[in-house]
């Protein structure tokens, strides 16, 4: 009886350790469901959801924030201005109402989509790049409701970051209009078509167990849905991916339409996959939170869930 208590217990931490690495690979980027206004004369953003934790930001009086999910009854996970903490609800006005609203917003991403509609369904407008400031007047179901270019439309919330109105006036590395210029122009090698091909799903939904733009993708079906376009009949999952399909590459000779492979259980098998883009990015179905974003290899958890990678096209 006593040894099975400890297996017991064992497992109970396992699962406990992988829940954790989950959430953090899951936190990639954060889905606004709302807003309030600030109704305080100023209002500080913590850390965390107590006034034990630090300040990250200080709001202004009658300034909108985005709320990401209410953590308790006195407290919201929230994003302003680039900075997401936690705040008092006891010094919010409007909460969750503020459905047509004022601010300016910051792509955080390269080859968002514009889309006529709140959902990744609805028709491209176009795409933007990472540092397009566009005026955003509302949010819908996740979505802000942009002006940009002469043209309204939908962005994903987890793209965008509020900013304030100074940063407004700094110029925007993007050209003025929506362009739909994929990653790579000119003669391309199947690996450049290939993430040209990918990155059209961003901004999709992750559905586990999906293969399909209709259905959602999990990380290998993503990966087995780009690969088929181009009659390569990959296995289904990201651990047999990784045992069964093309050859090992080291990380330093990475190229556009590599795979890439990840673990969040310290090494001990895989357990996600992406596409290699180039610059040290990636694309890939992240998480049910999250969807089919790009993601940079360098950032803190896929730097240390890295797994190793394989080289599919010839």
């Amino acid at each position: 009886m006593r040894f099975l208590r400890k297996i017991f217990a064992v497992l109970i931490v396992f699962s406990f350790v992988v829940s954790a690495l989950y959430i953090s690979a899951s936190a990639a980027g954060s889905i606004a469901y709302g807003a309030a206004t600030v109704g305080a004369t100023s209002l500080n953003i913590r850390s965390g959801p107590d006034t034990t934790y630090p300040i990250v930001e200080t709001v202004p009086q009658n300034e909108k924030i985005v709320i990401l999910e209410q953590t308790n009854d006195y407290w919201y996970h929230v994003t302003y201005n680039g900075a997401t903490g936690y705040v008092a609800t006891l010094y919010l006005m409007n909460v969750l109402t503020a459905e047509n609203f004022t601010a300016a917003g910051k792509l955080a991403g390269d080859d968002v989509f514009m889309r006529s509609g709140p959902a990744t369904s609805s028709g491209s407008l176009g795409t933007l790049d990472a540092g397009t400031v566009v005026n955003i007047i509302g949010i819908n179901s996740g979505w802000y409701k942009v002006n940009y270019g002469g043209k309204t439309g939908y962005i994903r919330s987890d793209f965008i970051a509020l900013i304030s109105d100074d940063q407004v006036s700094s110029p925007s590395p993007a050209a003025t209009a929506v362009t739909t210029t994929p990653l790579f122009t000119g003669e391309l090698t199947q690996g450049q078509q290939l993430v040209n091909f990918a990155l059209q799903f961003v901004g999709g939904s992750y559905v586990y167990g999906g293969a399909s733009p209709s259905t959602g993708f999990d990380c290998s079906g993503f990966v087995y849905y780009v690969f088929g376009h181009y009659d390569y009949d990959l296995t289904r999952s990201a651990s047999s991916q990784y045992a069964n399909n093309g050859s090992a590459i080291s990380k330093s000779d990475l190229q556009p339409g590599d795979l890439v492979f990840f673990s969040s259980n310290g090494g001990y098998s895989v357990t996600h996959v992406g596409i290699y883009i180039g610059n040290s990015q990636f694309v890939h179905a992240s998480s049910p939170k999250v969807g089919v974003v790009v993601s940079d290899l360098n950032s803190g958890y896929y730097l240390n869930a890295w797994y190793g990678a394989k080289r599919i096209l010839s």
